[in-house]
């Protein structure tokens, strides 16, 4: 049984949005938009390796479901399952309740209702659990790879702000009163601190009012575009966009749906406007007769190894394992400049807040040498 083709249409366009003015929004309605709790990744991996196994052993829906729920872990995702279950009673497909959940990621719905309509979803199931599997495991060794530079940073900085908050204005009152000048370190370092100290409220007000005004921006149509190609300056982002790219085609492909039909699915996966938009181009070229490497050559970013290997997939009939391979190279890839972005970060931390901290410490202790010196 052949997957029907996903149309584009259900992927709007970013240019159709109605672009409306961040003074004319609701402040209550900045935050109020904001997407649904997301499972986790590896709650999500869990509950698809399981019902895969389940409707794999010959169990319908309707009776995977509850032992599914005695199954997980968490009282969170117990109470999901166990929505779904009802759901799925009341004569809902499977696809049908998980949108309905508003809990799982957009791939996995739309992946899911290929599944269903092929007759297949115990096999997309279990692709399913390999793909979060395998993104639970790259999240957690990138926020592995910053827990030691955001230690390092924290705790330096709880330093400076003791040294500056507490010592030095101590030593201020001590050389006032001795009738002493302080040396021009520790002067910059207490005017600092009593500016601070004094502007605390405004500050903060204009804080908040700059964080509001980013996130107000953030969220309008322009904001959503222009923060999608900043991101796609920085070459740590574009190689993490073509890694991400070649995941899913790779994962779609090799399941049996033709280009036309991954594209929309692999639109869903990035939550970049600018990609998205580039990959409904790309899905709109293929579908007028273009090469699909031909459309993916016309995308900037992408990287020039998955435009060869999609042009040599598409000659020899092979498409899914030259994706497959180039999944493999942007992982290794993208995994290695993450490792060496962190050998290199964690040093120059530490120099740039051992600098700061050197001032800091020297701004204390030089008041102590000239009162030695003067006494």
């Amino acid at each position: 049984m052949t997957a029907m083709p996903l149309s584009p249409n259900r992927l709007p366009s970013q240019n159709s949005e109605t672009r409306t003015s961040i003074w004319h929004t609701d402040i209550t309605e900045l935050f109020s938009n904001a997407p649904h709790r997301r499972l986790p990744l590896r709650d999500i991996a869990v509950f698809c390796r399981k019902t895969a196994f389940l409707l794999d052993a010959g169990l319908p829906l309707k009776s995977a479901m509850p032992i599914l729920a005695e199954q997980v872990s968490g009282r969170g995702m117990r109470q999901v399952i166990s929505d779904l279950h009802k759901r799925v009673m009341q004569g809902e497909s499977f696809t049908s309740a998980v949108n309905s959940a508003k809990v799982f990621p957009a791939f996995l719905c739309g992946y899911a209702a290929v599944g269903e309509r092929t007759a297949q979803l115990p096999e997309v199931c279990a692709r399913l659990a390999d793909y979060y599997e395998e993104q639970a495991k790259a999240e957690e060794e990138l926020m592995a790879s910053f827990m030691y530079p955001i230690a390092v940073m924290l705790m330096m900085f709880a330093v400076i702000v003791l040294a500056v908050t507490l010592v030095l204005p101590g030593y201020a009152s001590i050389f006032s009163n001795s009738g002493m000048s302080l040396p021009f370190l520790t002067s910059a370092l207490l005017g600092v601190s009593y500016f601070i100290s004094a502007n605390i409220f405004i500050l903060l007000f204009s804080f908040l009012a700059v964080f509001i005004a980013a996130v107000a921006y953030s969220r309008s149509s322009r904001g959503q575009v222009f923060f999608s190609r900043l991101k796609l300056r920085v070459p740590l982002f574009r190689q993490f966009v073509n890694y991400r790219l070649s995941q899913v085609m790779s994962v779609l492909l090799n399941s049996g749906l033709s280009v036309q039909e991954a594209l929309p699915l692999c639109a869903k996966v990035v939550e970049n406007s600018q990609v998205k938009n580039d990959l409904i181009t790309v899905l709109s070229n293929v579908a007028s007769g273009m090469a699909f490497w031909e459309s993916l050559e016309r995308v900037k970013y992408i990287d020039p190894l998955m435009i060869g290997l999609a042009r040599i997939g598409e000659r020899s009939g092979k498409l899914p394992q030259t994706m497959e391979k180039n999944r493999k190279y942007s992982e290794s890839q993208y995994k290695h400049t993450m490792r060496r972005m962190n050998k290199l970060l964690e040093p120059v931390i530490t120099l740039v807040l051992g600098i700061i901290l050197a001032a800091v410490m020297l701004a204390v202790i030089l008041p102590t040498f000239e009162m030695a010196v003067g006494f």
